[in-house]
């Protein structure tokens, strides 16, 4: 797989030409830095005035060749050229997601990046969409696009620009496999949510379930809670859905509501239970480790050269600080292609064994075919 690093101050028209020149080259996966605004004003016209096929997103950091980037942007030059469809109205509450999708099994398809508005509403109804047009027979890995601003705004590059509100999936025939872990421990619970609306928590038992986080975090955490601190504080404190003989699937509360509840990255079910997490850097950075050799446990068919993607939680990051450092050390693999991938808010994984599913602060390693 072809790449070009561009960092701040260079511009992505040179090396576009230069991929597009490049012999097997068809297609570019942009990764673009949310402080690259100058980028990300070029790439907005580039998709009309380029043969590539071109499609990526906006996220708070990049990994490039092992190391987490704030700035710049990544151009990964593929010479499968993927099938890239853009599903509209992630918010809306009327939409179909299912109608949108194309029919990827029968022709071929075998792995595919889906890349989300992390700030769209619906995403967890569009996962449910896409498991149920392609069950585990499609291999999928990326994540939620967007600003750690809070502030929704285009972060999706479609060869018409940026747009949001929506999502890419960008289909491909390349083999692949995935490994998804997250390492956090159960700190208090069960509770059961006993309220919710999409991604707000509104109830833990018969108590606003502001007040039972606080309740159960500000003595570990040593701070009283706020809306002004509270990201930094819950960043260590996520919440874990419980699933049957399975890891909990980790919701990351990113701030409260006026009315006492928790709004988080992704749908928190009523009438599930979910415990309060809390990690400690060697649980985090050993489960990245697990993540990637499970990605690598299966050869894939062909036994070829194979890229090594990686999505991880922009909070893991945030809460690793200096040690995350370790972490992408354990994901990387000397007998690959170096690491790349994002930082992202949220992240989307189906190892092709399992259900498709909408994480938080976990780690997603894909291994492909070399694109």
């Amino acid at each position: 797989m072809e790449r070009r690093y561009v960092t701040t101050g260079d511009s992505t028209q040179k090396a576009l030409a230069e991929l597009a020149e490049t012999e097997n080259v068809t297609a570019v996966f942009a990764l673009v830095a949310e402080s690259a605004a100058a980028h990300r004003e070029e790439l907005a016209t580039a998709g009309s005035e380029t043969d590539l096929t071109l499609f990526g997103g906006i996220f708070p950091q990049l990994i490039v060749d092992g190391v987490a980037r704030e700035e710049g942007t990544l151009l990964l030059g593929l010479s499968q050229a993927p099938e890239v469809t853009y599903i509209t109205g992630l918010s809306d509450a009327e939409q179909d997601y299912t109608d949108q999708l194309p029919d990827l099994l029968t022709r071929g398809f075998k792995t595919a990046f889906v890349l989300v508005d992390a700030f769209a509403s619906r995403t967890d109804a569009l996962i449910r969409a896409l498991f149920d047009t392609y069950g585990v027979e499609l291999n999928v890995l990326g994540g939620g696009a967007g600003s750690l601003s809070m502030e929704q705004q285009p972060c999706l590059l479609t060869d018409e620009g940026w747009r949001e509100d929506g999502a890419l999936i960008a289909a491909t025939v390349a083999n692949g496999n995935v490994g998804v872990r997250h390492g956090w421990q159960e700190f208090a619970g069960p509770f059961r949510v006993t309220g919710a609306e999409g991604n707000v928590v509104t109830l833990l038992g018969d108590e606003p379930a502001y007040d039972v986080y606080r309740e159960v975090v500000e003595p570990d955490a040593g701070v009283e809670i706020d809306a002004d601190n509270f990201f930094e504080v819950a960043k260590s404190y996520p919440l874990g859905l419980s699933r049957f003989d399975a890891e909990k699937i980790v919701r990351d509360p990113f701030e409260p509501t006026d009315d006492g509840g928790l709004r988080c990255f992704g749908d928190v079910p009523q009438g599930s239970f979910v415990h309060i997490l809390r990690g400690d850097p060697a649980s985090l950075i050993e489960a990245a480790g697990e993540a990637a050799d499970a990605a690598r446990a299966i050869e894939l068919p062909g036994g070829g050269p194979r890229s090594t993607l990686f999505f991880d939680c922009i909070s893991r990051v945030l809460y690793l600080e200096s040690e995350f450092e370790q972490e992408l050390a354990t994901v990387a693999d000397d007998g690959d292609a170096p690491l790349v991938g994002a930082l992202t808010i949220g992240e989307i994984a189906n190892s092709g064994r399992e259900f498709l599913e909408l994480y938080n602060k976990t780690a997603v390693v894909g291994v492909v075919d070399t694109l």
